[in-house]
């Protein structure tokens, strides 16, 4: 059986979810062997991984948020990865476009045009796909979509051997809040 290389879900909104296909995202240039290192996502992945429903209200994944500790949420349909809710578009497509969080659903804040892992992918695929897309975070699927772990820049830098590639992925991360922010190139301002 051959290994599968991470995905990339096209938004395809919530009706048309019953269609979402998974396409390969490029040919990565390691071997399938498992990289440089032979390890794969399933070694460096957070395997217990809270998701909230694209039903459930803003307050409600806000909550969930805050009592685990943590910053992102796959939402899923039916147990199916269908997008990614973080605390900041909780924030930014919701509280401050003046919606109800009480009546918001997640589904109406949350990214749908997600990147995904295979556990078999390799390390070096995942970062790969996280520096080009500019992900810090990254779910990985079963064959079925159903979400079985997420890698983080986090589980990468604690887990893996390689810190400086780590490192780099994080650089790249990084460029996309630098942009829209207007900090990259050293375009702050005074304060």
């Amino acid at each position: 059986m051959a290994m599968t290389s991470p995905r990339l879900t096209r938004g395809l909104g919530w009706a048309a979810a019953a269609s979402v296909v998974l396409v390969p995202v490029l040919t990565r240039r390691f071997k399938r062997s498992g990289g440089r290192n032979g390890r794969i996502v399933r070694d460096v992945m957070i395997p217990d991984v809270l998701t909230v429903d694209g039903s459930a209200t803003v307050v409600e994944a806000a909550q969930k948020m805050q009592t685990a500790n943590i910053g992102v949420l796959p939402v899923v349909q039916d147990g199916v990865l269908r997008g990614m809710v973080t605390d900041r578009d909780l924030v930014v497509r919701a509280i401050a476009r003046g919606a109800n969080p009480a009546t918001t659903r997640v589904a109406d804040c949350a990214t749908r045009d997600i990147v995904c892992a295979r556990a078999e992918s390799t390390i070096d695929e995942a970062r790969e796909v996280m520096a080009d897309y500019q992900v810090g975070r990254l779910p990985v699927v079963d064959e079925s979509n159903r979400v079985i772990g997420i890698v983080t820049l986090g589980s990468l830098a604690l887990r893996s051997k390689e810190g400086d590639e780590t490192l780099r992925v994080a650089t790249e991360v990084s460029r996309r809040s630098a942009r829209s922010s207007g900090t990259e190139r050293g375009n702050t301002l005074a304060r």
